[in-house]
């Protein structure tokens, strides 16, 4: 009898015996279990680190396990490893092994004389049959021929498990053992070891747990979903969609598709300084001279070329070209401008003059002699009739370098000679006649 009770006891183990799927020693703390193999599928359990799940089935990228509600789910093959029945049925006998060579040497040649009990684990695979998976069982015949070819080694084991002693025992009887266990069906699933070499990546994937990716980065970035062209913007943690910003990979588009230049953007843009005085946009050459467009907390817009302020508009309205503080609305450097009610002043102190002569009546009557008024209107201003000189027209004393442009001073200056020299001549005549009386 207690050589049956024995065979029985070790039996029941080895007939319920299958592949188990466990976590890899870079997960932390546990590996999602999904209801499909996709990667964003929906999540209806967690392997935790240390614990272990029937195996049903095994593909490159996914391992279906049993779970405890009779459900099954896929577990990434990427962050588990598929743990062999041989491998544990090795295991659970080298724990019961100490405890077969501690027992009195009668007992060991008593079970060794009664192979008969060696057929019965089939009556005990039966009725145990309801709570083991189907697929193990049918894949894992090995053990109970094991135990009809050798009955002394599985009776050892049987015993071993009733009380475990000093791990000495008869370790060197289960080399055969092990010998056998690696001949056994489940070598191919050992082959996985390469997808257990990505290990390091998901030591990477780890890190980010701090971010949007999530706890074991798996399949993370299998459900943003987006447009070809646009940045993705997320939604939450994981999950994104297309944004507004389209890329063509040579220019750049902030609510259009179709950009034109590097940088295009359909509607305003707002450059907000929240830390400084100045804000502003910067444009900068490969040559380093830069231009901008800057605007400072005295509400003072400045526009600059060559790196040099050029114009500046105060919050009063008043324009500066090349002056820094316009105190005209127009005010040009050259000390020129227009004055509030619209009259323009040319620039006229003797401080920006040289070679000042004064204007011969010769020269002034030959240049009044020679100016011929006409009248015309301008090609873009049709509907309205000017008098005036023509520039290549007008005799060298008034006329300007390249003869595209006249100044009205200049005529001024010869109409005024021209006046004086004959309010000269009238003083002069009636001086005469004034004598002659």
């Amino acid at each position: 009898m207690r050589t049956l009770f024995a065979w029985t006891v070790m039996a029941l183990p080895l007939i319920g015996l299958a592949d188990t799927v466990v976590p890899v020693e870079a997960v932390e703390s546990y590996v999602n279990i999904r209801n499909a193999p996709e990667a964003g599928s929906e999540v209806v359990g967690r392997l935790q680190q240390g614990s272990s799940l029937p195996l049903v089935a095994s593909s490159d990228d996914w391992n279906e396990v049993q779970l405890e509600d009779g459900r099954t789910g896929f577990i990434s093959a990427d962050w588990t490893v598929v743990v062999a029945a041989e491998t544990a049925e090795t295991a659970e006998t080298e724990a019961a092994q100490p405890e077969a060579a501690a027992e009195e040497p009668g007992e060991s040649e008593d079970v060794a004389a009664e192979p008969e009990p060696v057929t019965e684990p089939e009556p005990v695979a039966e009725e145990t049959e309801p709570t083991v998976e189907p697929e193990p069982v049918a894949e894992e015949p090995e053990p109970v021929v094991e135990l009809e070819r050798d009955p002394e080694p599985a009776v050892l084991a049987a015993a071993g498990e009733a009380s475990p002693s000093g791990p000495q025992g008869a370790a060197g009887d289960k080399g055969p053992k092990g010998a056998r266990g690696s001949e056994g069906k489940k070598g191919p699933r050992g082959d996985k070891g390469p997808r257990g070499d990505k290990g390091p990546r998901g030591e990477r994937g780890s890190e980010g747990k701090q971010g949007p990716p999530g706890p074991s980065g798996e399949g993370g970035s299998g459900s943003i979903k987006g447009d070809v062209g646009y940045l993705v913007k997320f939604k939450d943690e994981i999950t994104g969609n297309a944004s507004q910003i389209f890329d063509n990979g040579n220019q750049v588009g902030i609510g259009t598709a179709e950009p034109k230049q590097r940088l295009e953007v359909n509607g305003s843009i707002q450059i907000h300084e929240r830390n400084s005085a100045v804000a502003g946009l910067m444009i900068t050459q490969s040559s380093g001279e830069t231009g901008y467009i800057m605007h400072n907390r005295a509400s003072t817009l400045t526009i600059g070329a060559g790196s040099v302020d050029r114009m500046t508009i105060d919050r009063n309205g008043n324009v500066g070209i090349g002056v820094t503080r316009p105190t005209h609305p127009i005010h040009m450097a050259s000390g020129a401008h227009a004055t509030a009610g619209g009259v323009w002043t040319n620039s006229s102190s003797r401080d920006r003059k040289e070679n000042i002569e004064a204007l011969s009546a010769d020269a002034a009557l030959a240049a009044l002699a020679g100016l011929q008024p006409v009248q015309f209107n301008y090609k873009t201003e049709s509907g309205e009739t000017y008098v005036g000189f023509i520039a290549e027209d007008v005799p060298e004393l008034v006329a300007t370098n390249d003869r595209d442009s006249l100044s009205s001073m200049d005529i001024v200056a010869v109409l005024t000679k021209v006046i004086q020299e004959q309010q000269r001549r009238i003083e002069e005549l009636e001086s005469r006649l004034t004598a002659g009386d």
